[in-house]
């Protein structure tokens, strides 16, 4: 399998950990680039901001409306193991779904943070309460499954990924470089088949997510870390698209705490999580 991996080295300090980004559905690895990318770097950590098979540059494209969770989530392991390091797993939306089935297979995380996550119980539960508070939006999703990014009513989704705190014509841009996305994944999103690991198979863990995210609810993030036994990260104004968000810097600085913490912990721990 041929994977899209961008990867930015870590300067100045030396970190014990590398970090894998994981993208949410219709985008790539480009997603993480401007923002993500540089600034985690910036504070010494390598990056690797991979593309899922279907998405990106990766392969598959052609058989993306066969792709399945699995699927993602041996592209995951593919990447985390070729590094030959600990790594922590950061996904985003769908890509939080995919980190916690790796980590349900068995993959071994020195921690992992799910931002704007699909919660472990599916996103039953938050469909069908878009589907009363936002039937148009609800609509717009159904159409991009269907026929793409494209296709949709790009008002609608602006709201819907960045809660209109972007301009039209940057949502525009944003919305060119969208792919397809499999519906068997977006079926297995709703929870219909367990995808989460038990709390106990869980490294540390962190969740986050953004006060106007349209998509995944207070409830959502509360759930995880319920599950999880971590707190929730709410942060104040920020949309579900939290690596393009005008305020990205605050998710990033949370991220980046978080990280601090996992490499404050004994040596024992640490060493017992990356095996």
């Amino acid at each position: 399998m041929t994977l899209e991996v961008l990867s930015t080295p870590g300067r100045g300090r030396a970190r014990n950990v590398d970090v894998v980004l994981v993208h949410g559905i219709f985008v790539g690895a480009w997603i993480w680039q401007p923002n993500f990318m540089p600034y985690l770097a910036e504070a010494g950590y390598n990056v690797h901001a991979m593309s899922l098979r279907g998405h990106g540059a990766s392969c598959g494209r052609d058989r993306l409306a066969t792709a399945t969770l699995s699927d993602y989530t041996a592209d995951l392991l593919e990447v985390s193991t070729s590094l030959g390091r600990p790594v922590v797993a950061v996904g985003h939306s769908m890509g939080g779904a995919v980190v916690q089935h790796a980590i349900r297979s068995g993959a071994s995380f020195s921690g992992a943070a799910l931002l704007a996550s699909v919660p472990p119980g599916g996103l039953m539960a938050a469909n069908i309460a878009m589907m009363w508070a936002r039937p148009k939006l609800w609509r717009e999703l159904s159409v991009m499954f269907t026929s793409g990014v494209l296709q949709t009513d790009l008002d609608v989704l602006r709201d819907g990924l960045f809660s209109n705190r972007i301009d039209a014509g940057a949502f525009a841009r944003f919305a060119a470089r969208g792919g397809g996305e499999s519906p068997l994944v977006g079926f297995e999103l709703q929870g219909m088949r367990p995808f989460a690991p038990m709390p106990w198979q869980a490294p540390r863990m962190l969740v986050m997510g953004g006060s106007e995210d349209r998509f995944i609810r207070r409830e959502d993030l509360w759930a995880t870390a319920i599950w999880y036994g971590a707190d929730a990260q709410v942060l104040d104004g920020l949309s579900h698209t939290l690596m393009l968000d005008p305020d990205w810097k605050a998710a990033a600085d949370g991220l980046l705490s978080w990280l601090e913490t996992l490499e404050a912990r004994p040596e024992g721990e640490a060493a017992a999580l990356s095996a």
